[in-house]
């Protein structure tokens, strides 16, 4: 069985990020405004939906402004198609340079797309589920449960999140790579191709994409904090006063973390698939 590298994957994403960074942004910038801009309105829109149905007591009110978020998602699913593709295509060396404008929706779009779309469907409803019900069992709501069944629940719950954090790394960790250089069915074939590596694949995800999440989270935490009031309640609002402070700094820091997990992606397909493509 193969063994992924984790620390040689780990530096040859970060070499490639770095070297490769003015080609990254070329091709994703326009597609990461777009989503950007759009995120930001459609958001807010909807936090201020929600808040005026929960005060009128009418959350039939809503339905438009969550139509119009679900709307979005879906598109901003196509566009991360629209940047994972020449991303991963200048990390196979399948494509030399960057460039100025940048937007194309061709047939491996079309593929990278209808692939994130079924990762959602597979992995959404089990992880929506688990959230329910994870917030019932860990504030201890299971109404009348002995404290050894409450724990009891608590294992199970944490044994069913594992196990979905295991599929969804042995799963996504390869998928890019395998979308843009095969042609076999993606989800399948990522979760062949990564057996017995999931521990790997997660220490070339926190290496890689860690750094990056984390300094975000950090950097938005003090955004919020810094405009004053609660930051949790901030969140749930879209973000608050704070909120095109956030999507600016998502904006900038989208090259390193597209650039980073794609990289890393292609980096670990080479090495389990064995195939020897020069960058």
């Amino acid at each position: 069985m193969r063994r992924l590298p984790v620390l040689e994957t780990i530096r040859q994403a970060y070499g490639f990020t770095f070297g490769h960074l003015g080609a990254i942004i070329g091709v994703i910038w326009l597609p990461m405004v777009i989503a950007t801009v759009t995120g930001f309105f459609v958001t807010q829109h909807y936090s201020a939906e929600i808040q005026a149905a929960m005060a009128a007591d009418n959350a039939a009110a809503a339905g438009p402004a969550v139509l119009a978020l679900l709307f979005y998602l879906l598109a901003k699913l196509l566009l991360t198609a629209m940047m994972y593709v020449p991303v991963a295509q200048l990390a196979l060396g399948q494509r030399q340079g960057g460039a100025m404008l940048y937007f194309s929706f061709g047939a491996l779009e079309w593929r990278m797309f209808r692939t994130l779309f079924g990762l959602v469907l597979f992995l959404a409803p089990p992880a929506l589920l688990l959230m329910v019900v994870g917030q019932n069992v860990l504030a201890g709501g299971i109404g009348g449960a002995s404290a050894p069944r409450l724990l009891g629940a608590e294992l199970v719950f944490f044994l069913l999140y594992g196990g979905l954090v295991f599929v969804a790394v042995r799963i996504v960790s390869l998928l890019v790579p395998v979308v843009v250089a095969e042609d076999k069915p993606a989800l399948t074939r990522s979760w062949t191709l990564s057996t017995k590596n999931f521990w790997r694949l997660l220490g070339v995800l926190v290496g890689t994409a860690g750094p990056v999440l984390l300094v975000t989270a950090t950097v938005e935490l003090a955004l919020m904090q810094s405009v004053g009031g609660d930051a949790t309640a901030q969140m749930s609002l879209g973000g608050g006063s704070a909120a095109p402070l956030i999507a600016g700094l998502e904006f900038l820091l989208a090259p390193l973390l597209i650039g980073l997990f794609v990289s890393a992606s292609v980096f670990a397909w080479k090495a389990l698939s064995r195939t020897d493509l020069s960058v």
